[in-house]
């Protein structure tokens, strides 16, 4: 997905006025804006919208040259995740703290914003786009995953974001106060979905845990009803009368729920990064990454270890989603391919290609092998000793 500009000379139809999802501020003639939303670069893109539009480039990313007490804009990749959306804004909170620079701010946030103002009280954001305007009065520019190779391949081998930008700004990582767990814990909540097959809890798992805890414990379930992953796991629960299912229709309402629970369980996914920083209680099931990355340093949070291991799998492999390879969906193990094969490719974004998404319902279906071994019995073991 390319860093680019624009600038319109004359303003589309409903096309482009009425993403206000994309377009976080009001849109000016004649102002070059610079952004890195894909959606807007898809429709900037189209015939009807040619004939509106003055300039339209790709921008080159320039290594930037840190000088401290300068001012520096933190350019984030494209279309993260809430998960992501945490892990930066620990990272960059850390800076801002560090009294390095000047003035901190962070551009292509996107519809996360409010995580970095509401936990994080950061000033300086731009959600999609920052005006040239804006852009110059910073004299440092910092893309983030072109600075930081590591973070290049997170979609094939997952780092510390948080860790990994501590560490080349040389500052020290935010420090929580630990919180005194209640004992009175009436509520389990369960997140059992992410964005991946590949990091959301098994149909057979999620059966299990409401089968066993709800003569004990109120279960409340939160899903998504925009994702296609969440429809199918909804249509297999065995007993929906058992639990409460939650659909929060906002991303306002997802953090109102977390903030809120008593006791949660988890899969890698948005959830479980918000959980953390608010010092909530739970445990986490591991599945494609590792327990490093995701719950370091936050002891609240147990985790069930992945211990799969086969000739193309070694533990937690660091992949975050399936991908395409020879017309293939999957992961490493279940392609039967050598991880270092796929992130030593000088062209990652082939392996994106074909309708990934299709095979999700296969995935949910018939999980990979690092999901499928989980033993159920130690998940419900783990939970019930983490709330004793």
């Amino acid at each position: 997905m390319p860093f680019f500009s624009f600038s319109l000379q004359s303003f589309p139809s409903n096309d482009l006025l009425n993403q206000k999802e994309y377009i976080s501020t009001h849109l000016q003639l004649n102002t070059k804006y610079y952004s890195k939303n894909t959606k807007l670069w898809k429709i900037l893109n189209k015939k009807n919208v040619f004939k509106n539009i003055r300039s339209l480039n790709e921008e080159k990313r320039k290594k930037s040259i840190l000088i401290e007490k300068e001012t520096i804009l933190f350019c984030l990749p494209p279309s993260i995740g809430l998960g992501d959306s945490i892990e930066y804004a620990l990272a960059i909170k850390a800076v801002i703290n560090s009294s390095k620079f000047s003035k901190v701010a962070i551009a292509f946030v996107g519809r996360f914003k409010e995580v970095f103002t509401r936990y994080f009280n950061i000033k300086f954001i731009y959600s999609n786009l920052i005006s040239h305007e804006d852009f110059q009065t910073y004299n440092i520019v910092f893309h983030v995953t072109y600075e930081i190779k590591e973070l290049f391949n997170q979609k094939y081998n997952r780092k510390n974001i948080e860790k990994l930008i501590t560490n080349f700004f040389l500052v020290p990582k935010l420090k929580f106060v630990k919180k005194k767990i209640s004992n009175q814990i009436k509520t389990i909540s369960i997140f059992p979905i992410s964005q991946s097959p590949i990091r959301t809890m098994t149909i057979s798992l999620l059966n299990y845990l409401i089968s066993n805890l709800s003569n004990q414990y109120k279960i409340q379930i939160v899903l998504d009803q925009q994702s296609v992953i969440s429809k199918t796991l909804f249509n297999k629960i065995s007993n929906t009368g058992l639990v409460t299912i939650i659909n929060p229709p906002s991303l306002i309402n997802l953090l109102e729920i977390i903030e809120n629970i008593d006791f949660g369980i988890f899969m890698d996914s948005g959830p479980l990064h918000v959980a953390k920083i608010l010092n909530k209680q739970g445990v986490v099931i591991i599945s494609s990454v590792s327990e490093k990355i995701i719950v370091s340093n936050f002891e609240n949070i147990k985790y069930v270890k992945n211990e799969y291991i086969s000739r193309y799998c070694q533990g937690p492999c660091g992949l975050t989603n399936i991908f395409n390879y020879n017309n293939m969906s999957g992961c490493y193990d279940s392609l039967k391919i050598s991880k270092n094969k796929i992130i030593n490719n000088e062209n990652l974004k082939e392996f994106q290609r074909g309708k990934i998404k299709n095979d999700y319902i296969k995935f949910i279906l018939n999980p990979v092998n690092c999901l499928k071994k989980i033993n159920n019995n130690k998940v419900l073991e783990l939970i019930k000793n983490s709330i004793n």
